[in-house]
């Protein structure tokens, strides 16, 4: 299986130094980053672009077209949210989730709850990437990984996945790289074992902006293979943000589901 740990993750990062260190990192991390940005947001709305590149793009797309445009609408640090298209061959659906079950809408139409594979997946991996550097400090194993450079910037890297420090067959492993000047997250190696085995990729995280008083996203994430690669997999814009301008409802439309833990702690 693929394996993103560094060296200094493989040979020290059980040691109770690296453990503290890892998780004092993420936990000084910028506060537009933070968990506490989040605070008082109970749902929040964006507008989502996200467009495939090349032959890779293409066979990692749900989407028909290669440009896909939506609304989306999220629940923050719960997997509750919504993607409701507003362009090309799905315009007009909703694919949503909610307690870790998936439905459908047409045009505003009645949800109909049931498996859907895509949604399942891509749903709630948008949400995990944009609250990604505030959720990322809920995983069960954190611990220093090093110090590297990149793109003549210094980087403090934080490992962080859930039960072994190993790679496994079902867990994601993620490598936190924390800009040492600026303290903010600016890229995430990670895994994706759910839905192509053993992929790997790259997650930028650029032009932040503060969207609402003390939250700061990213304008764009771009997803590349590796680092140094210059070919995008896909690029995800994020626009139009709005907090508690709905109410929570949006995202949770079956009553009777019981509601379940934030992070499922992979």
């Amino acid at each position: 299986m693929s394996d993103i740990r560094t060296d200094v993750a493989k040979s020290s990062g059980t040691t109770e130094i690296n453990l503290n260190k890892g998780k004092d990192l993420l936990e000084n991390i910028h506060p537009g980053q933070s968990p506490a940005a989040w605070e008082g947001i109970e749902v929040y709305e964006l507008t989502l672009v996200d467009e495939f590149f090349g032959l890779m793009g293409n066979i990692a797309s749900p989407f028909p077209d290669n440009r896909m445009t939506a609304q989306a609408v999220y629940a923050p640090g719960s997997y509750d949210g919504k993607l409701t298209f507003s362009s090309g061959k799905l315009k007009g659906e909703t694919w949503g989730i909610q307690s870790w079950k998936t439905y459908t809408q047409k045009n505003g139409d009645k949800p109909v709850f049931a498996k859907h594979k895509k949604a399942a997946f891509w749903v709630p991996t948008y949400q995990y990437f944009i609250e990604l550097p505030a959720r990322i400090q809920n995983a069960i194993i954190i611990s220093y990984a090093g110090e590297q450079t990149f793109d003549g910037q210094t980087y403090d890297l934080v490992y962080a996945t859930w039960k072994s420090q190993e790679p496994q067959k079902d867990i994601d492993q993620y490598m936190v790289w924390i800009n040492q000047k600026t303290k903010m997250m600016d890229l995430v190696e990670f895994t994706v074992r759910d839905a192509f085995g053993g992929t790997t990729g790259v997650a930028f995280y650029e032009d932040l902006q503060e969207v609402t008083e003390g939250l700061l996203l990213p304008k764009q994430i771009s997803i590349k293979t590796k680092k140094e690669n210059d070919n995008l997999l896909h690029q995800i814009k994020l626009s139009d943000f709005k907090a508690n301008h709905v109410s929570v409802n949006e995202v949770r439309p079956d009553a009777n589901l019981k509601a379940m833990g934030d992070d499922k702690g992979e």
